[in-house]
């Protein structure tokens, strides 16, 4: 583990604040920035990120963890809201070349920065990035297609009937120890989540990441993943696509190693979408590998 413990600083922003999390020594440049799953926030990731020997940042995307930024669930179309924030925070608070990372929403949120930060990108990781066919874009600008989709959608479904608040941080890790997406996570891991992404709320806890949110996050695929992806440095970019509970298909993988390259994007059917928070360790390595390609000193 670094010698050095997290510290939360906030970037301000024209409607509120982005919340950062600083990993490892922050007197030396950024060399990596990570973004998290949606409905989950930048602390859960500690103990992938937290091992790494470099200054690394994870953000709390807007609607998630300490972030203030205002959100809209019943508007939500695409994710490039959640990338005008990441590019607005590269440039306000990061100097130099960095490797940009994620995990699923994050991972996807990350690629849609590329075309905007691509002459300072020296590395691109995502691990199981959301990966719609590019087909399902038109449809986000059909009436009433977001009302269906957040009904029909298991996952959205399950998202927007997702319990909010609870008596306290000790009941809310009980109701998940075991159980659903948390049942393979390290303790340590779920305790770092509900800690990050629990706020005060009616004499007990609450949800940072308001259900209805969540599920308009999951609805919303009106962006274009595989144009940003050309953006990405090919000659540095990975993707690790899991084998099981994953949100991609066999068309939208396809295309994406045409354009990376099939020696790029790799998937690994014994994984969970989960397996950055289930294994951490391979997520640590992950990262340490992409970071050396890059040249970045670790």
């Amino acid at each position: 583990m670094s010698q050095f413990k997290f510290q939360r600083k906030f970037c301000p922003m024209k409607e509120g604040a982005l919340s950062a999390i600083h990993f490892g020594d922050m007197s030396k440049p950024v060399q990596l920035l990570f973004l998290h799953a949606n409905g989950f926030n930048a602390q859960t990731y500690r103990t992938v990120l937290e091992p790494l020997p470099i200054h690394a940042v994870a953000l709390d995307l807007r609607g998630h963890g300490a972030t203030t930024l205002p959100y809209d669930p019943e508007n939500l179309k695409d994710w490039y809201v959640l990338r005008d924030d990441i590019v607005a925070f590269v440039k306000a608070e990061i100097e130099g070349d960095f490797v940009l990372g994620g995990h699923s929403l994050g991972a996807g949120v990350a690629m849609l920065s590329a075309p905007e930060l691509k002459h300072r990108l020296t590395g691109y990781i995502a691990f199981d990035p959301v990966t719609m066919p590019v087909w399902m874009g038109p449809f986000n600008f059909i009436p009433g297609w977001h009302r269906f989709l957040k009904k029909r959608l298991p996952i959205a479904a399950g998202a927007g009937r997702r319990r909010s608040q609870f008596e306290s941080l000790e009941q809310a890790f009980s109701r998940y120890k075991g159980r659903g997406v948390f049942k393979n996570f390290p303790d340590q891991v779920l305790g770092d989540y509900l800690e990050g992404g629990l706020k005060p709320a009616n004499d007990g806890v609450e949800l940072a990441c308001d259900p209805k949110w969540e599920q308009a996050i999951y609805a919303a695929q009106g962006h274009n993943l595989f144009k940003a992806a050309r953006a990405l440095p090919k000659e540095n970019s990975r993707i690790i696509y899991a084998g099981k509970g994953a949100p991609h298909t066999p068309t939208s993988r396809e295309r994406m190693r045409g354009i990376l390259g099939k020696e790029n994007v790799e998937r690994h059917m014994e994984f969970h979408h989960m397996f950055p928070l289930n294994k951490p360790e391979f997520a640590t390595g992950a990262l340490l590998k992409t970071l050396k390609k890059a040249g970045l000193s670790v």
